[in-house]
């Protein structure tokens, strides 16, 4: 494994010295459907061929995205960088052209998949056996759809390349399953997400025909009527709200999580539920800023909801994986309860946790993973000892544990901190409901941990509990890593979003402010809108 790894290190090395920069973000694109397609051409009998193939290309896609990381510019004067665009046409009569651009919150997304997919296809290594062609061939074919949902920059791109996302993840919890139920939780997948999607479609289609096109930034600048924003926000808010996931579409997720394999619970966890959050921010209050106003006290509530009935649920359950799956449920509607306090603290410290929870939470489920390759269950009460028998997993487990817990030194801390400071500035008793997520999360990650590490070992379970391999530990190195990173120095992340979400942000408040007054005060009473507005005219 160790010269695999060195030896994509240097081809990357030598790429990216050669590569020009400006295609960068091309090659990001096109790596993984082409080690898709190479990978396809081999037969199904290579296996260990197949996964060194797409290890290899899991690890040059993500020096790539390093590359643009360290060529990005935050306080750049245009909104996005790195921009490519892919045309296509037929006779002359039909022309498509999707363009491609990197900003401070899609590049943090961007290096977070590419981030992630080395770790899946380690953790899959020895334990999926059955399909492991189709498997690999889909994770490949899953960055390239996430990564170009991700980097897109015209609306209705996203939604056929956020669409595009279900099938693959569809495939690899039907392929990666171990239990009969995959097959249900599989179309509970496709039930809620495409549902939920199709209310997109037609807001989509009434902005296109409105501006006669859907480039994002030609749709921001189009000044909206209120009337047409309150029912646009709609599509895009269920849309989004089933991503992430909002209550009370949410019991779709725990389902996936206990029935997928390892690798798709972590992408699940670490980037598609991102996709949700993700197109909030990025496309609620740019496009629909008086909509979001407007309904914001409602989503704050919700998110509310959410976070005290996720976490009640949380310690309901006996099965780990599902303990680690209701969190992830209230640790989202944190994020959407910081979008909508509508300052850029809260937007910026959202973007964060979101980020900060793409960690933590793939760790939770690769222990997860690691201990039931190993004892064949998640049940709370056939598990416990684990320090007696696998101290260096005990040890990871209580790391990520007190990260999930949002402890200091924690990115998870940071970015619960600065969102309960952004709710603060909105408003007090939306803060009180905050805290109650805040305290419940505490209680069942210390329940869960204690019920798994301390104790004794079952003696039908003992002889099985190896501790963590060598191949396994180096795939929380990474995550390890960058706990330890974000969470002394957060300004790494925060310094390129809040330039980027900045700009947007009083865009976003500017076209408020030409709206006509009475209007706001006559349809909308909520008193920070008002406030903002006249520090935007003071400064």
């Amino acid at each position: 494994m160790t010269p695999l790894v060195l030896s994509a290190c240097g081809m990357g090395t030598v790429l990216l010295v050669s590569v020009p920069q400006d295609y960068l973000l091309a090659y990001l694109l096109l790596l993984p459907l082409f080690g898709a397609f190479f990978c396809s051409l081999l037969p199904s009998t290579a296996l260990f061929q197949i996964r060194q193939l797409c290890l290899t290309i899991c690890f040059l896609t993500l020096l790539i995205a390093l590359r643009l990381w360290a060529a990005y510019v935050p306080l750049a004067p245009e909104p996005f960088q790195q921009v490519v665009g892919f045309t296509a046409g037929w006779n002359g009569l039909i022309s498509i052209r999707l363009e491609f651009g990197l900003d401070g919150l899609s590049l943090w997304m961007v290096l977070l998949t590419a981030a992630l997919m080395p770790l899946c296809i380690l953790c899959s290594w020895t334990s999926q056996t059955a399909h492991s062609q189709s498997f690999n061939i889909l994770l490949l074919v899953l960055e390239t759809a996430l990564l170009a949902a991700f980097t897109c920059l015209d609306l209705l791109g996203f939604y056929v390349l956020y669409e595009s996302a279900l099938l693959p993840m569809f495939l690899l919890i039907g392929l990666g399953g171990s239990r009969p139920r995959k097959v249900k939780a599989a179309y509970l997948l496709v039930l809620y997400t495409l549902v939920g999607s199709l209310a997109m479609l037609p807001c989509l289609l009434i902005m296109y025909s409105q501006v006669g096109s859907s480039r994002f930034e030609l749709l921001s600048m189009h000044n909206w009527d209120p009337s047409i924003q309150l029912i646009l926000w709609w599509g895009l808010f269920l849309a989004f709200a089933v991503k992430v996931p909002m209550m009370p579409v949410h019991l779709w997720l725990p389902e996936e999580h206990v029935e997928a394999s390892t690798a798709g619970s972590v992408l699940l966890a670490g980037v598609l539920l991102k996709l949700g959050t993700y197109g909030l921010l990025r496309f609620r209050l740019p496009l629909l800023p008086y909509a979001t106003v407007y309904y914001g006290p409602f989503v704050i509530t919700l998110s509310l909801i959410g976070i005290v009935y996720a976490s009640l649920t949380t310690l309901r359950q006996v099965d780990l994986k599902k303990i680690v799956a209701y969190s992830s449920v209230a640790h989202m509607n944190m994020v959407v309860l910081a979008l909508f306090t509508g300052n850029s603290l809260g937007a910026g410290a959202a973007t964060f946790l979101m980020l900060a929870h793409g960690v933590a939470s793939p760790a939770l489920f690769l222990l997860v993973g690691s201990l039931y390759d190993r004892t064949h269950t998640k049940a709370l009460k056939y598990l416990g000892g684990a320090a007696v028998a696998m101290p260096l997993f005990s040890a990871l487990f209580f790391v990520f544990s007190l990260a999930n817990m949002a402890l200091p030194l924690s990115p998870n801390f940071v970015g619960e901190f600065l969102c309960l400071c952004g709710i603060f500035m909105h408003n007090l008793w939306a803060l009180y409901g905050a805290l109650i997520g805040v305290l419940f999360s505490a209680a069942y990650t210390m329940w869960a941990y204690a019920r798994v590490v301390h104790g004794l070992p079952k003696p039908q379970y003992f002889s099985s509990m190896a501790d963590l391999c060598r191949r396994e530990f180096w795939a929380f190195v990474p995550l390890l890593f960058l706990t330890v990173w974000w969470g002394v120095k957060p300004f790494v992340v925060l310094d390129s979003i809040y330039a980027s979400l900045s700009f947007w942000h009083n865009a976003s408040l500017l076209s408020i402010a030409k709206m006509d007054s009475s209007v706001i005060s006559r349809k909308d009473n909520i008193s920070w809108v008002l406030d903002t507005l006249q520090r935007i005219q003071l400064s």
